[in-house]
């Protein structure tokens, strides 16, 4: 017998499997240079030293509150970050967040696969940003078609500071920004989204 993933299945079974293959470590403040036994630098932005990744990702080290340093990876090329515009201090908006709600519309004219990836690449440092080491749940923007009556209806208007939401959309310009305790992830097509999602991913770990 095969079994049918639906939409909102296929979404959370993939944020998972990024959220589990994803290398990272609680940091401090901001990124520190690597130990002695790391790799020489491909270049360095804003004094942070990057690696160039033979699978096309850039790899940075943060430093764990244990003192040592930790590896993660970014697909958005840090010396482009500056192209997509992002409002300033957004990690207060889900600082004392539970729980946070990832959003997304059901009907969007997309690949699921690549909201996924976008999701995960924000949901993976959700524990490293919040007090309470906030967890995220899938959540619709409007009903899909058929409903799922397992996927919650989240919007902008839902969002408190306890359960913040962080809204996938796509849009005609790359930027994130917010209002109230909502943070708007948008993108011009479902790969720019994924890129507006590192960006965003980059201030929550101090680089800008």
């Amino acid at each position: 017998m095969k079994i049918k993933l639906k939409g909102a299945d296929f979404i959370t079974f993939l944020v998972i499997f990024i959220l589990v293959t994803s290398i990272f470590g609680l940091y401090t403040n901001r990124p520190t240079q690597p130990q002695q036994t790391a790799p020489e630098p491909s270049f360095f932005h804003e004094e942070i030293a990057f690696y160039e990744q033979s699978d096309g990702f850039f790899g940075v080290y943060l430093q764990r509150s244990d003192g040592q340093v930790q590896p993660i990876s970014f697909r958005l090329d840090p010396r482009t970050m500056k192209d997509i515009l992002i409002e300033s201090d957004l990690n207060q908006k889900i600082r004392n967040a539970t729980k946070i709600y990832t959003t997304y519309s059901p009907n969007l004219d997309t690949s699921y696969a690549k909201m996924a990836v976008a999701i995960g690449e924000v949901t993976r440092l959700l524990p490293l940003v919040t007090k309470n080491r906030a967890v995220s749940k899938n959540a619709f923007t409007e009903d899909s078609d058929p409903i799922d009556p397992d996927v919650p209806i989240k919007n902008c208007e839902d969002a408190t500071i306890e359960y913040p939401i962080i809204s996938f959309e796509i849009g005609n310009q790359n930027r994130v920004n917010s209002e109230g305790f909502c943070i708007h992830i948008i993108g011009k097509d479902a790969d720019e989204l994924i890129l507006s999602a590192d960006r965003l991913g980059y201030s929550f770990v101090g680089i800008y």
